[in-house]
């Protein structure tokens, strides 16, 4: 092959140490006055198949390379530990970054939706209504919470309303409780008639 040319040097112009102009053959073949072009290199017998053979290597590798690093980095079977192994200095960094922020963004959503929470039991004790309701509202923010508050008040309200009419319709009398403590009884039918049982 004449891969060896390109090596060794081949002929060359160049300047005179002294400032004076030099001129002569390299080291290689002195017989010969200038070197063949890369395109005529590859016309030559073979060359052309070698140099697709070898950049047709260099890609396979790349992609293969590439390839089992974003498996690694997508493989949710792998521990932290194998990913970031895995990971250039420059991923590393900004995989820390994204975990740090996500942290942060969580356990700042839990803080918002434990003092809207406690803010909600509290509204919704002052207004009269079961703090149980609180666990359906809400949370994603202030404006949310206090909307689904809203409508849960409502809702509540309705139910409340339409199981006193229906109390007081009349119909068939209601069941007589057994003679135990009357406060106790007197609590139990309130707390009956408010969750709508009868």
């Amino acid at each position: 092959m004449n891969l060896q040319i390109f090596a060794e040097g081949g002929a060359g112009d160049g300047a005179g140490a002294d400032g004076g102009n030099g001129g002569g053959a390299g080291a290689a073949d002195q017989g010969e006055a200038e070197l063949p072009s890369f395109d005529d290199f590859l016309k030559g017998e073979g060359n052309q198949a070698e140099f697709d053979r070898r950049v047709q290597k260099a890609i396979d590798t790349a992609v293969t390379n590439a390839q089992e690093k974003w498996q690694a980095l997508t493989d949710d079977k792998l521990s932290e530990a194998e990913r970031l192994a895995k990971m250039t200095k420059e991923e590393k960094e900004q995989y820390q970054r994204q975990k740090k922020e996500k942290e942060l963004s969580d356990r700042e959503a839990a803080i918002t939706r434990k003092e809207l929470m406690a803010e909600a039991k509290n509204t919704l004790a002052s207004d009269g209504l079961p703090q149980e309701l609180a666990e359906v509202l809400n949370y994603t923010d202030a404006d949310s919470c206090k909307k689904s508050m809203e409508k849960v008040k409502t809702v509540f309200q309705k139910a409340v309303e339409t199981a006193v009419e229906e109390k007081l319709k009349g119909g068939k009398p209601p069941k007589k409780a057994p003679e135990t403590d009357p406060q106790k009884t007197q609590e139990q039918q309130v707390y009956n008639l408010m969750m709508g049982k009868f």
